[in-house]
């Protein structure tokens, strides 16, 4: 079993994302740490045909078959579940819409032998972004979904923001809390979320965090994010005049233009080409 893996979940629209994602994978990975993409099932054959690559190709239902048809959702619950191939103790959970730009290796990620980092930090730098577009930062995303996930857990304690993506996980934390927890309550990893759902939508991260924190099934070494993430085209049209590669390797090991704002694609792809040119 790999001590560490990385996991690419996908579909077919994020196939061009994908391929270069997997080429600055194959630049940077300096431990050769082992690489899977698990794949919308409708999907499969496409990526099966068209992609070259070394990764091991999953359709989804080999990891989990997942009751829910909503595709954030649904996408949520099959990475919280590749613990049960049994293939890594740890991976490293990253998106489609993500660029490594320098190299990496293990000790990126894991504190020892058995322990991996743990994403977990106030997000000040988040927060003021966050307010200087125009959000307010008392009632952002990860905090609603902190608030409804505690009232669950039992949990306590100052607002941990456990991303962003990529995320690091222990697959220690993800059996526990399925195969312990969930299970001793009668529940699946569904019927959890729903009860979130009913309030704010559900963050797998937060989750993942928090059950954590409840039962320390690792120890906890906190770092915060690998990657420099641009969340928003507001954002991005703020730092943009601050935007430099060589820059940005000194303090991440990646980058990731969030796919869901528009002008996403011409900024991924500009990116792509400076840094691989």
């Amino acid at each position: 079993m790999h001590k560490i893996a990385i996991l690419i979940k996908t579909y077919k629209p994020d196939f061009d994302r994908v391929k270069m994602l997997l080429a600055s994978i194959e630049q940077f990975n300096a431990d050769a740490i082992p690489v899977y993409i698990s794949i919308n099932d409708d999907d499969f054959s496409f990526f099966k045909q068209h992609l070259k690559t070394h990764a091991t190709l999953l359709k989804d239902s080999d990891i989990y078959h997942c009751k829910i048809t909503d595709p954030w959702r649904y996408q949520q619950v099959i990475k919280t579940n590749f613990y049960r191939l049994n293939v890594a103790e740890n991976y490293l959970c990253i998106d489609s819409d993500s660029q490594f730009i320098k190299e990496f290796r293990i000790s990126d990620f894991m504190y020892d032998d058995d322990t991996p980092y743990t994403i977990m930090h106030e997000s000040k730098s988040f927060l003021e972004m966050a307010e200087n577009i125009g959000m307010d930062s008392q009632t952002i995303f990860f905090k609603q979904a902190v608030d409804v996930t505690r009232k669950l857990l039992g949990t306590h304690g100052k607002y941990w923001d456990y991303g962003p993506s990529p995320y690091l996980w222990s697959c220690k934390v993800w059996r526990h809390f399925n195969e312990v927890y969930l299970a001793g309550k009668g529940l699946s990893f569904e019927d959890f979320f729903e009860q979130i759902i009913k309030e704010v939508p559900p963050s797998e991260t937060v989750i993942y965090g928090e059950y954590l924190l409840k039962e320390r099934l690792i120890e906890i070494y906190p770092v915060e994010g690998f990657f420099k993430v641009y969340h928003f085209s507001k954002q991005y049209s703020m730092e943009k005049k601050h935007h430099d590669i060589e820059k940005l390797k000194k303090i991440y090991l990646g980058v990731i233009f969030q796919s869901n704002w528009h002008g996403h694609k011409n900024l991924f792809s500009k990116f792509f080409n400076k840094l691989f040119k």
